[in-house]
Formats: C-alpha cells, structure tokens, sequence
C-alpha cells in the first residue's frame, strides 16, 4: 500500500517538477543583460550620443538640442581636417554628403604646424545664416574662441584647436544642406568653408 501511494504521488509531482524546471531554465534565459549592438561595419554604433573630445584631444563641443530626433540607431564617423600651410584657408574636404536618421561623429584636425600658431574650428550652420555666425563669432572676440556657443544659427562646432590638434563633435541633423565654416577673422571669408549635405 505504501509503494502504491509513494508512486501516485511521484506520478503527481513529476509533471510539477517538470514545469518548475522549464520555468527555471526560462527566467535564466531571460535574465542576460542586453547588449547594443551595431550594425555590420558600424563599430561606433553604439558610441555616446554626448559630445566632447576623443581621449587624447582637447576642448569640448555642443550639439542643437532643436535637432530633429531620427528613427535608426548608428554613428557615422567622419574627419575633416584644415589646410596644412598657415596662410591657407580652406578645408581637406569641401562637400560632405550622409543618410539622414544617424547621429554623425565628426573629429576636426588642425594640420597647420603649431608654430604658426594658426587656430581653426569646424561650425555647421544652418543655410543662410553664415554671414551671421561669422558676425556673431566676431562679437565673441579672442576671449571666447571667436565663437558664440549660443548662437541659434549654429547647429554644432568644435573648439578653436591650435596646429596638430583634434577635436571631436557628436550631432544628428534634419535633412537638408548646411554650411560648415570656420570662425577665425578672416577665415571664412578667404574661403575656409563646405557644405553638408543631410539627405
């Protein structure tokens, strides 16, 4: 009579031992941590969408908060750099052109030699408002960069980086076209421009 019952009740709690395993195994699978992940090719997808300067460079840099939001994850990585000679004002690229819905992860390098003590930086403005920035960069004066950092026209910059210097910035942009320029008196004007194009 005992082994009869012994195996009624095993017979009831083998099926309740079952589904507590199953439920066991279930939350372990559950409970992993998730983990971002890029895509093919993208090693920067999931890199901060905070802007600053790479470890090893200088300076800080902003975005626009205003900046349309896009609905896919991934950072494009881009450089840009200036002229090599001191009396050259332009950039190494002049027309730039990505995919909107990424967030675009620009370094800005000074390629000048830092004896020539010639300062540059990299500011994207929005289209027809160039001519104001220059204006209100001016205004700033020496002791600000020659940058207004609140000026409602600029979409995001580096800092003014001296010869053999980096500074990077982390932005997302609306599609459209927009002027990227530098600051510096007289800098914009001798033709250190490009164009972005967000499309």
């Amino acid at each position: 009579m005992a082994t009869a019952r012994c195996s009624i009740l095993t017979r009831r709690r083998l099926p309740l031992m079952t589904g507590i395993a199953a439920c066991s195994l279930l939350l372990a699978a559950c409970s992993g941590t998730a983990q971002q992940t890029a895509p093919p090719g993208d090693a920067s997808a999931a890199a901060s969408s905070t802007t600053g300067p790479a470890p090893g460079e200088l300076g800080t840099a902003t975005q626009n908060p205003g900046a349309a939001p896009a609905a896919t994850a991934g950072t494009i990585t881009l450089e840009v750099g200036s002229a090599t000679g001191a009396k050259e004002f332009h950039y190494d690229k002049t027309t730039i052109t990505e995919p909107a819905g990424h967030k675009i992860k620009l370094k800005f390098v000074n390629h000048t030699d830092p004896k020539d003590e010639v300062g540059h930086n990299w500011v994207l403005v929005k289209a027809g408002q160039e001519a104001a920035v220059v204006a209100s960069g001016q205004a700033a004066g020496d002791d600000k960069d020659w940058l207004n950092v609140d000026d409602p026209h600029i979409v995001a910059h580096t800092q003014l980086i001296e010869g053999n210097q980096s500074n990077t910035v982390t932005f997302k942009a609306a599609p459209g076209t927009y002027t990227y320029l530098c600051t510096f008196p007289g800098h914009y004007a001798a033709g250190e421009k490009g164009t972005l194009v967000i499309k």
